[in-house]
């Protein structure tokens, strides 16, 4: 909070939306992300008052929490998740420790509607089951994870996979801005260090927003996967280290994806760059949806998109469109 030396007044630097507040952005959003995480507005006003030492009143939250729909479109959602958990399991966080801490994290009551498909009406009922898988291996991720794959020395990561497997001249990519582009200006002005920048508006998104059903998801690919993938649609995905005796040495790659979505009938693999506007991660995006096409058994690369976006721009791109190769994807 900064104070005007000459006319006395306080206010909070940060987005146009949040300008000449009395109190501090990160404090308006723990209120909102308190709530929706199924505490009372009560309960929201004693928290606010022990972490920031001073009374808020219910009808401030209230009206915080009516200023931004677009960004907290939980709320319509956010009495079948009070039903069914306490604020404390509403969602599962899990440190997961590749070479960096990753916190994995997902959003049990939207998985719950996924399964039923009430998340999203969109959804067609062909899909359904597929959903279903998708929401098994998102909750399966704590006990099955391989964390040795991911410290490994001699995997690939995702984010420095090449690009020979993509079609550049079919690239097709859209540029618009939406909610996550909105939530994201919300959020990241008001973070000091780089390093909250992504797990602040992760754990924002994933607690307001209707579609974010899961946050830094890891994705992993043995050689038998990379070679069904690169049999099924014509491309060599990751590239073999001839051995000295003949063969290739087996391939892994690993990676985790910021977000993961539902919205609009299909599965959105999302991507925060900083650099969005020259930033170019075809392949690193191509790469999860493939990598989801087997760890969630079912799921077609036909209902997955992938984005990156950060403040001002949001791109996105069908991951069928640009794969190299026959193109025999469902």
């Amino acid at each position: 909070m900064l104070k005007c030396k000459a006319c006395g007044r306080t206010f909070t630097p940060g987005p146009r939306a949040l300008r000449n507040k009395t109190y501090p952005l990160a404090e308006i959003l723990d209120a909102i992300t308190t709530y929706n995480r199924g505490h009372s507005l009560a309960e929201t006003a004693a928290h606010l008052s022990s972490r920031y030492g001073h009374k808020v009143n219910t009808a401030t939250i209230s009206r915080w929490l009516s200023q931004h729909p677009a960004l907290t479109t939980y709320s319509r959602l956010r009495s079948y998740g009070k039903r069914l958990y306490s604020p404390r399991q509403l969602i599962r966080t899990t440190k997961l420790y590749h070479r960096q801490v990753y916190e994995f994290a997902y959003h049990r009551a939207k998985l719950d509607l996924l399964r039923k498909g009430m998340l999203d009406p969109f959804i067609q009922r062909s899909s359904v089951e597929s959903f279903h898988k998708l929401a098994n291996f998102i909750e399966s991720v704590p006990t099955t994870c391989p964390h040795a794959l991911f410290k490994a020395e001699d995997g690939v990561r995702g984010s420095q996979l090449g690009d020979s497997f993509i079609d550049t001249e079919s690239l097709e990519v859209v540029e618009r801005q939406n909610a996550a582009t909105e939530t994201a200006a919300l959020i990241i002005p008001g973070v000091g260090s780089n390093h909250e920048r992504h797990s602040r508006l992760q754990r924002f998104m994933l607690a307001n927003d209707a579609a974010t059903i899961a946050v830094e998801v890891p994705i992993w690919l043995g050689e038998e996967d990379i070679a069904a993938l690169e049999a099924d649609h014509g491309i060599e995905l990751v590239p073999k280290r001839m051995q000295p005796g003949g063969g290739h040495a087996p391939r892994q790659v690993t990676g985790h994806i910021d977000f993961l979505q539902v919205r609009n009938g299909c599965l959105h693999i999302l991507d925060y760059k900083p650099d969005a506007r020259t930033n170019r991660p075809f392949a690193q995006l191509t790469l999860y949806a493939l990598a989801l096409t087997r760890l969630a058994p079912g799921l077609r690369l036909f209902t997955i998109k992938c984005a990156w976006f950060n403040e001002t721009a949001y791109n996105e791109f069908f991951p069928r469109k640009v794969l190299q190769g026959t193109r025999r994807s469902p």
